[in-house]
């Protein structure tokens, strides 16, 4: 089982070995487990593998996209487990269990994030930034390895609808800091992501 909130380790044969936060999972169509994580968390995009810390599970980067964190663009890798494995519906740690639509976060909305090395926390999008990314407040700064994992928005229902990908700070040269977190639908559009089953292929999300 792989889930969102679980460590998933960057394995480079030639070291350079790192540690991220794993941030949606799906089952596709080809009834693969895939997983979306943050780019910067493979430091060498020619080489290396994943593996979900928890089940031992190891996975192949399909496709990467990084940008410049300056121009507020595309961070995501897409990671494929293959069928050997199952995508949890709860994000761990919380046991929250979390919806399939992915809406594009709004300013002012109340969410939540959760990082392997410092846990779960809650704040507000202040402000979008770039093309992709999104600013938030009110939350203490992440750690290492807090990278890729899940931000949701809390639903009236106790459910989890993951909107984005955190991708770590942002301090302006006033010397201002936000959270910083990439949109999910914009993540799964970049990726090419493959299909869930019965998803319309002119919506992904």
């Amino acid at each position: 089982m792989v889930s969102p909130g679980e460590e998933v380790d960057y394995i480079n044969p030639t070291g350079g070995n790192q540690f991220c936060t794993i941030g949606y999972v799906y089952t596709g169509a080809d009834l693969h487990t895939y997983a979306i994580t943050a780019a910067h968390c493979r430091s060498d995009p020619a080489s290396g593998y994943a593996r979900d810390k928890r089940s031992g599970l190891t996975g192949k980067f399909v496709r990467t996209i990084f940008e410049s964190p300056r121009s507020g663009g595309a961070d995501y890798a897409l990671i494929d487990f293959n069928t050997n494995s199952m995508a949890s519906a709860f994000i761990d740690a919380n046991h929250t269990l979390f919806t399939d639509d992915h809406p594009e976060p709004q300013v002012g909305e109340t969410v939540c994030r959760i990082g392997v090395s410092s846990g779960q926390h809650c704040g507000q999008i202040a402000a979008a930034q770039g093309r992709d990314q999104y600013l938030t407040t009110g939350m203490p700064p992440s750690i290492p390895g807090d990278s890729g994992g899940p931000v949701w928005t809390p639903t009236s229902q106790g459910y989890a609808q993951i909107i984005g990908i955190w991708l770590g700070e942002k301090t302006t040269a006033a010397g201002q800091q936000y959270g910083r977190f990439a949109s999910l639908s914009s993540g799964l559009r970049a990726l090419s992501a493959p299909e869930r089953p019965g998803q319309n292929a002119s919506n992904p999300e």
